[in-house]
């Protein structure tokens, strides 16, 4: 081998030492690009390993920014979440004893005052059934005095009245919610509506011979009402009951009782 061939084998080995340098100093652009995308940041929970965290440094353009803004309130809608809160008070598998008071005002001659008691059971939040008694105060009202003093009637005339009465309903409590009052405290409450049937036991005058008779009339109610919660153990509750039942030589009688009462969960 002569001088000659070896300065050019040299020459070889130098150039490719110099390309194996170059190519090793220069990364494919895909490598590049991957060391460019900054690591996820553990402190941030937003932040997502090979994306970019939010764009609010001096590197991001306005454009950007707005882009970014707006991805953010497109996602945010598609990812809410209705959320209904739980009960505070649960009534699922518990009795209820109320004491209650109320007028039955519908009369021409004679205001009630029905006072009694209920006792019912929640087979559920939603539904429970109740049983309710109510013995009837009678009062005359100015129409009654007036005919009685001033034109002289008998009492008799009032052919029908009622003692005593009572029914069963099934109730459908569907909404319950909580209010502000005087935004000094939070009232949580809940609606019931409901049916039932029962019994009124009446006192009736035959106007041919003016003998009382009792009887008993079959009975139907509709009922919506308001429980006020108070305690895990107490409530309120605000009542309307319409109930049906036939009246004394025909026709439909047709009280209302509006009653309000002190609960007891057990």
């Amino acid at each position: 081998m002569t001088v000659k061939q070896m300065l050019r084998i040299g020459a070889v080995v130098a150039a490719m030492l110099c390309c194996g340098s170059a190519w090793a100093q220069t990364a494919p652009p895909e490598e590049e690009a991957k060391a460019e995308t900054p690591a996820a940041d553990p402190a941030d929970p937003a932040a997502t390993p090979g994306e970019p965290a939010e764009l609010t440094d001096d590197s991001a353009t306005e454009s950007e920014k707005d882009l970014e803004r707006d991805l953010a309130l497109f996602w945010g809608k598609r990812r809410e979440v209705q959320v209904v809160q739980k009960r505070l008070f649960e009534k699922d598998g518990g009795f209820e004893l109320m004491l209650f008071g109320g007028t039955i005002p519908n009369d021409d001659f004679i205001v009630y005052a029905p006072v009694g008691a209920r006792l019912g059971y929640y087979f559920s939040e939603a539904f429970s059934v109740q049983g309710s008694f109510a013995y009837a105060i009678d009062n005359n009202t100015e129409l009654t005095t007036f005919l009685e003093k001033e034109i002289g009637l008998k009492e008799a005339d009032i052919q029908e009245t009622i003692e005593f009465f009572y029914n069963v309903n099934l109730l459908w409590s569907p909404i319950y919610g909580k209010l502000s009052l005087l935004g000094l405290k939070l009232t949580h409450f809940d609606t019931y509506i409901g049916v039932g049937f029962g019994a009124f036991h009446t006192t009736t005058v035959d106007p041919a011979d003016q003998v009382e008779n009792p009887e008993i009339k079959p009975a139907g109610n509709t009922v919506l009402g308001f429980r006020w919660f108070i305690t895990d153990y107490f409530n309120i509750q605000t009542d309307y009951r319409h109930y049906f039942f036939p009246k004394f030589q025909g026709g439909v009688s047709t009280p209302i009782e509006l009653s309000l009462g002190l609960a007891f969960l057990l």
